[in-house]
């Protein structure tokens, strides 16, 4: 979207005036404490560019969702001002700054019903926070950022109404292309890693990340299936390469769940069903070609054995990724004793802030306190009606976008980005980083918005023809 100047004629020379007084300032600030004045540089950058552009939010939106999907955990990492993310304050600038643009829309059904069980979870989080920070302090703000992260939906559905769906096709092509050609680096990883500009706000970790190359390569997979694209076959191929290179268990069965339930709602599409299976031959040839020589995130060679290894594991047999499977099973039950321990605890949850996974940690000094599930961790911490909340906000992006693969095939896409959030989030600690949240939440928005403005102008124009 282009930026518009907000600020002309003789409303330039306050602007004007300011900037120079504030790199004056920043010029001695460079003399005394050169973290300052990089810190009030940036914020005076920032701050300039929200004066003089219009719907600033829009951008702010952008740098967020490019940057989780493509940057993943380095990118969730980067902090504003400690131990706030940066990730964290676009959102909230772009939920604030864009509210009379989602605000107007309420009266469709899909938003004004969002904007209740959004509201309603956020109620239940901020009333334990009042009761949790004074004992667990910031990891209680840790455990409810998801819900304060969630109403990026919002601020999308705005973007996206705005856009329109050609323009938003546009940009999340760029997006899945920019993903794409990032993730076909995995075999790198640790090298790139290694040389990475290193953030952190509860420790440092590198910039460059491949955390989502699972989760954004099943949508980005269905994106790009049901389009005419001139390298359609070749990223077809590539995005299969990422997914046998990622070694994850839940985007394999979200990449097969999605699968079975397209070809049923979408058995006559006879040529995309061709393009998958010249992709698989074609990554069949690949992987002879290069035989054992490539592994995965595991350690192990890519190929169709490992995935069928990996899956049975599910089934009790070993393989690699059992034991944290194991773990898993062994230490949910253990919440769920945790929970009902505690008077009330299966109404109102036990809190934000507590360890849930009996002291499980990562090296020497990391306590992970997340039980891997995202259903079982927000009734645990938050209640039933906190999970009532939480699940009415999945199943309506779930059917909205399950609409909207049944309307059209174009849209299998969304469908499967719910399809891999649902498998993720009862597997791992999705609504625990805004890498997996924010982009989940915010192309579903995207979406949604262009979707609501293609209906408004249909409806307007039937009522207009005499």
């Amino acid at each position: 979207m282009r930026a518009q100047t907000t600020l002309s004629g003789g409303n330039k020379i306050l602007p004007a005036i300011g900037i120079c007084l504030a790199s004056v300032a920043v010029g001695l600030a460079v003399t005394l404490n050169p973290k300052i004045a990089f810190g009030g540089g940036f914020a005076l950058l920032a701050l300039t560019f929200v004066l003089i552009t219009r719907n600033s939010w829009t951008y702010a939106l952008w740098v967020a969702f490019f940057g989780l999907a493509v940057w993943s955990y380095g990118f969730n990492n980067v902090p504003l001002i400690r131990p706030l993310p940066l990730v964290d304050a676009l959102v909230f600038f772009a939920v604030l700054a864009a509210f009379p643009h989602w605000w107007a829309l309420r009266k469709e059904p899909e938003v004004r019903g969002l904007i209740i069980l959004l509201s309603a979870l956020l109620a239940i989080v901020v009333l334990r926070l009042v009761v949790d920070i004074p004992q667990y302090g910031l990891l209680a703000v840790r455990d409810a950022l998801f819900a304060f992260e969630l109403w990026v939906i919002l601020p999308a559905i705005a973007l996206g109404y705005m856009l329109g769906e050609n323009k938003v096709s546009r940009y999340l092509t760029w997006l899945f292309w920019l993903a794409i050609a990032w993730f076909l680096l995995y075999p790198w990883r640790d090298t790139l890693m290694s040389i990475s500009p290193v953030f952190g706000i509860q420790r440092s970790v590198p910039l460059f990340a491949f955390t989502t190359a699972g989760f954004v390569s099943v949508p980005a997979f269905y994106w790009f299936l049901y389009r005419r694209a001139k390298a359609g076959l070749l990223v077809l191929t590539a995005t299969l390469l990422i997914l046998l290179l990622v070694q994850s268990r839940g985007a394999y069965l979200a990449f097969i769940l999605s699968a079975i339930i397209l070809s049923i709602m979408q058995w006559k599409a006879i040529t995309q069903w061709i393009k998958l299976a010249t992709a698989g031959l074609a990554i069949g040839a690949v992987l002879w070609l290069v035989g054992d020589s490539l592994t995965g995130r595991l350690g192990v060679p890519v190929g169709l054995n490992t995935v069928v290894v990996q899956l049975q594991t599910l089934a009790g047999k070993e393989g690699p990724g059992t034991g944290s499977f194991v773990h898993r099973l062994v230490a949910w039950p253990e919440v769920i004793h945790q929970v009902l321990s505690h008077p009330f605890g299966l109404v109102f949850g036990i809190g934000l802030g507590p360890d849930l996974f009996q002291g499980f940690t990562v090296g020497p000094d990391i306590l992970v306190r997340k039980p891997h599930n995202d259903f079982l961790e927000i009734w645990a911490r938050l209640g039933i009606f906190g999970l009532l909340a939480w699940v009415g906000i999945l199943a309506t992006l779930g059917w909205e976008s399950f609409k909207g693969a049944r309307r059209d095939a174009r849209h299998a896409w969304i469908l499967a980005l719910q399809i891999i959030l649902w498998i993720a989030s009862f597997s791992q600690p999705a609504m625990g980083f805004a890498y997996i949240t924010v982009v989940w939440a915010g192309l579903t928005g995207l979406w949604l918005g262009a979707q609501l403005r293609e209906r408004i102008e249909t409806q307007n124009a039937y009522l207009a023809c005499p």
